[in-house]
């Protein structure tokens, strides 16, 4: 998932990935300040290199099939259009980023929902040695800003 943000005046984008095993989780916030200053914008480009690079780090054989989920926004339409093409196992959703996150952040919430999805992780974590989507050596302590 991708997300473009302005912090206190500070340009990001942040990248989250997930696989069947792994909740959602920022990989990289990216900020796009140095770029911006150069007289570079947040465009497709900019965006699909940035998706890219991650890809490329998580899947370097691209044996996976990865989904990116995008707003609405033209410049990030564009970027899922580039990255299919660069990734043909690859598929794109735009504009439904946020209704995704308000979903689940909603059914996160939900008691039974919760001990069952903590059964669940736990139960892939001792059943699972597969390398799935994005995720396969990722090191939740060591989430990168650039």
């Amino acid at each position: 998932m991708g997300d473009g943000a302005t912090i206190h005046k500070m340009p990001l984008m942040n990248i989250l990935a997930l696989n069947g095993t792994t909740p959602p989780m920022t990989v990289s916030i990216h900020d796009c300040t140095k770029h911006m200053e150069a007289g570079g914008k947040k465009d497709a480009t900019f965006i699909a290199e940035l998706f890219e690079v991650k890809v490329l780090e998580y899947d370097p054989q691209l044996l996976c099939t990865d989904v990116f989920y995008f707003d609405g926004a033209s410049n990030v339409q564009k970027a899922g259009e580039m990255l299919m093409a660069k990734f043909p196992r690859s598929f794109c959703f735009h504009g439904g980023e946020h209704v995704v996150s308000l979903f689940f952040s909603s059914i996160a919430k939900i008691k039974p929902v919760k001990v069952v999805h903590h059964h669940a992780m736990l139960l892939n974590l001792c059943q699972s040695n597969t390398h799935l989507i994005y995720l396969s050596g990722f090191d939740s302590q060591n989430v990168q800003v650039v």
